[in-house]
This record gives C-alpha cells, structure tokens and sequence, in this order.
C-alpha cells in the first residue's frame, strides 16, 4: 500500500535542506585554509598541508581589493572552494564505500561526517592566529615553540575520535550494515593518515624554522 502524503516527512525546503548539508561543513571544513594574511601564512604553511595553502593562496590572487571586509570574504570562499573540491574527492571514495546509494547522498554523507574535522581545522587557525598575536610580547623560541607544538597535540586527537564516531553512528542512521559500515571507517582512517601524511600539525623542527623568521620580521618597524 503506497504511503500517503501525511506519512511521509514532506517540507518545502527539504531540497535546500539537502543542500546545505553539503554547503555548511564543506565551508567549515575549507575555510580554515584560505584565511592567512601575509603575515600568518608562512605559519598556516607548516600548521596545515602546504599544497591546500597554496591552491587557496593563488585563488584569493586572482581578485584584488582594497577593502580589507571583501578581503576576508574573498579569503574564506577561496579556503572553502578547496575545502569542496576535497569533499568531492573524499566523497567518491566514500561512494564506493557505501555501495547502494547516489553520489549526491555520499557527498551528504562525507559532509555531514565531516564536521568535527572542521570545528578541527577552525581550532587550528585559532590557535596559529593567537600564536602570531603573542610575538613580541618577550616569550622565548623555547615557549612560543612549545606553544605552537602541544596545543595542536591536545586537540587533534579528541576531533579524531569524534570523527570515527560520527562515520560509526551515522552509518547506523542511514542504514548501513554488515561489512560496508567498517568500510567507511576504514576510509575515514585512511584519509586521517593521509591528511597527517601530507602535513597536519606541526612538528619541533618545523616551528624552530618558521618561528625565528615571523619574531624578526615582527620586530621590523
């Protein structure tokens, strides 16, 4: 017996809403990458994956303003268009993963999933901002180094966690079972690894580099 309408959960925006599912973390997730300044960028550099840097570095070139408002809109669309062209990659493999479905709901899938890794990322450029802000204020390489090196350590680990259980629970949400929903979690594992292998986080030898240069070039009048 086919259900009628007052069966089904039918809303006039649920086609926007479906939408926005992929449009609201894929920009939480990006945006973190095109944010820099000319000041802080060297430290985004060695914080996130050089390359994601870039890509949204030469972005945000193509348009010049003045206006330092439109800048930072610029800025974040430019992270968030990087941050959309990753969610599709992940999200392919991701439709592999789930077997039965439409790419469109992978895609909501991987976004929705997503999202802690996301809060991650905005907890980075938190922290890397506040660093930059604490030049010159008499803390040693030794401290800000420190700085730069644990607080990132302290945070990644608990948004992984809650990463792995958002793939676990919203596999069961959605309905997905028996071997197929370990091998979503295998693709999120492998696209942690992956994320850390190209440059996630910074280590001591990077910020006894890059450290020095932004205390010298802070110093200058």
């Amino acid at each position: 017996m086919a259900e009628t309408a007052e069966e089904r959960y039918i809303t006039p925006l649920a086609q926007w809403a479906r939408v926005l599912e992929i449009f609201i973390p894929g920009y939480m997730f990006g945006k973190a990458w095109g944010i820099a300044n000319q000041h802080t960028v060297e430290l985004y550099r060695v914080i996130f994956p050089e390359f994601l840097i870039n890509m949204a570095e030469a972005m945000k070139r193509l348009i010049n303003t003045d206006s330092a408002a439109l800048e930072r809109v610029f800025s974040t669309c430019a992270g968030a268009l990087v941050g959309f062209l990753v969610i599709c990659l992940l999200g392919a493999v991701m439709h592999f993963a789930l077997g039965d479905r439409k790419y469109f709901d992978s895609l909501r899938f991987t976004s929705i999933t997503l999202i802690p890794l996301a809060v991650m990322n905005g907890t980075l450029t938190h922290l890397t901002n506040t660093l930059f802000e604490s030049l010159g204020g008499g803390e040693t390489i030794e401290s800000l180094t420190k700085s730069a090196v644990d607080s990132p350590r302290g945070q990644i680990p608990m948004y992984c966690v809650f990463y792995f259980l958002a793939l676990w629970m919203m596999g069961k949400r959605t309905g997905v079972v028996g071997r197929r929903r370990w091998l979503v979690l295998l693709v999120g594992v492998g696209f942690l690894i992956l994320y850390f292998a190209l440059g996630l986080g910074i280590t001591n030898e990077e910020a006894a580099v890059v450290l020095p240069k932004l205390m010298a070039a802070h110093a200058q009048p």
